[in-house]
């Protein structure tokens, strides 16, 4: 982002004075309120964006995308691992031969930085690849762009600032399966498109230091070093395209594997129902059963699945002994609703205890608790010993199918058609 100075003047001004601007302020900011309240629209749901035909350029202002590498303690050593200038905004302040070792502490307001016997303090630091060089390296992965030092509370922030186009690079051969020649050229399209969109919604946010994180949390960036050509290809050849409705950028989600049926983002997401991610039946014969994760099954003792409730604070730590597990409620796309446990304690006091949506996921988990359950679209059954869960699919289920967008790919769709079959409705347009 662009840091613009900002000067203070300082004018003396009485009491009085100070009490009138304040009243004449406030009549105003009333006054505007009442405007714009009274012109607000009251509709729930956007208009239906396919009665637009006509193709429009949306004007979007950005200048770079900020990702969150890493945030370390209040004092941090980073050791420079390829040849960097070291900027204080536009200022070059220093060469920096790899192998060297900065220290930078977080200090009051600014971030204090030490090579050898050098000291700089600024409340951001910037490092630029040396002459010759595309990339500067972090963690052992190249990077495009710059690498910023910035203050983040009372820790070191590590951000990568750098072209869109570039970061959607970055981030497709990381989330997508290429797959062999060009196979999947149309869903590594489908999904640029994708990850282009999601970005820009972030960056239009306006968060002050960073856009994305780098992981799951946003989405999963391997920098330069992630690059593979075929995805590249996909990029450019979707150059600056992103999906809108209805005159905005879209919000839009994707997962691996939607078992046969996506899901509503309402149910996931948000309680207001986005029209173009209602969720829609993927295929007769499920496109995604390509998918290694189309199919699974996790096998749990009892005495386990009673720990994983104590551990999420839904019982306290007495004996407890599991009596029944049931699915008590299922959305429209056959996902678990609900998933009741019912529980004896000690004293043959009976208690049910619920688990809802996407939380089973992350409270349940996978047999050997290393992540969370693939997805919610699943059968339960009790054993004598153990509880059983057979399921379908890899994700929350909402959006793009990732390996059905692969499939169709293979079956000759191009990239809009499986935009349309996922996001229906939606349209694709060019920004500038």
């Amino acid at each position: 982002m662009i840091n613009f100075p900002f000067y203070l003047s300082l004018l003396k001004i009485n009491q009085s004075s100070i009490f009138k601007s304040i009243n004449h302020l406030l009549f105003l900011l009333i006054s505007f309120t009442l405007l714009f309240v009274s012109c607000s629209s009251t509709k729930r749901f956007p208009d239906d964006e396919s009665k637009v035909t006509t193709e429009r350029t949306v004007n979007i202002n950005y200048s770079s995308v900020r990702v969150l590498l890493d945030e370390s303690d209040a004092a941090y050593h980073l050791t420079i691992q390829s040849p960097v200038y070291l900027y204080d905004g536009e200022k070059r302040l220093a060469y920096i031969e790899s192998g060297n070792t900065l220290e930078c502490i977080s200090e009051y307001q600014e971030v204090k930085l030490t090579i050898h016997d050098r000291v700089f303090s600024s409340d951001a630091f910037f490092l630029k690849p040396a002459e010759n060089l595309e990339t500067v390296k972090f963690n052992g992965q190249g990077y495009k762009g710059k690498l910023n030092l910035i203050k983040l509370g009372g820790s070191i922030g590590i951000i990568n600032q750098l072209n869109l186009e570039d970061y959607v690079k970055g981030v497709v051969a990381r989330e997508m399966p290429i797959g062999k020649k060009s196979e999947n050229l149309e869903a590594l399209k489908a999904f640029s498109i994708c990850v282009r969109t999601y970005t820009l919604k972030k960056i239009s946010e306006g968060k002050s230091l960073y856009d994305l994180y780098d992981d799951t949390r946003d989405q999963v960036y391997g920098g330069f070093d992630a690059e593979h050509p075929l995805s590249n290809k996909a990029v450019e050849e979707t150059e600056n395209k992103i999906l809108i409705y209805n005159g905005n950028i879209a919000t839009v989600y994707y997962h691996s594997t939607c078992g046969g049926q996506t899901e509503a983002a309402h149910n996931i997401f948000t309680n207001k129902e986005i029209p173009y991610m209602m969720g829609v039946k993927d295929g007769n014969s499920p496109y995604c059963n390509i998918s290694p994760k189309f199919e699974w099954t996790e096998t749990y003792s009892n005495e386990d699945v009673i720990k994983r409730l104590q551990g999420a604070s839904l019982l306290n730590n007495g004996d407890f002994r599991l009596n029944n597990v049931y699915i008590e409620s299922r959305y429209s796309s056959g996902r678990v609703r609900e998933m009741v446990f019912e529980v004896v304690d000690e004293f043959g006091g009976v208690k049910n205890v619920s688990i809802f949506g996407n939380e089973i996921r992350s409270i349940i988990k996978t047999a050997d608790n290393k992540t969370i359950l693939w997805s919610t679209l699943f059968d339960v059954s009790l054993r004598r010993q153990s509880v059983e869960i057979n399921g379908k699919g890899f994700g929350h289920g909402v959006g793009m199918c990732q390996y059905g967008a692969i499939s169709l790919s293979r079956k000759g769709w191009k990239y809009k058609e499986i935009i349309d079959h996922y996001y229906p409705g939606i349209k694709i347009n060019i920004f500038k």
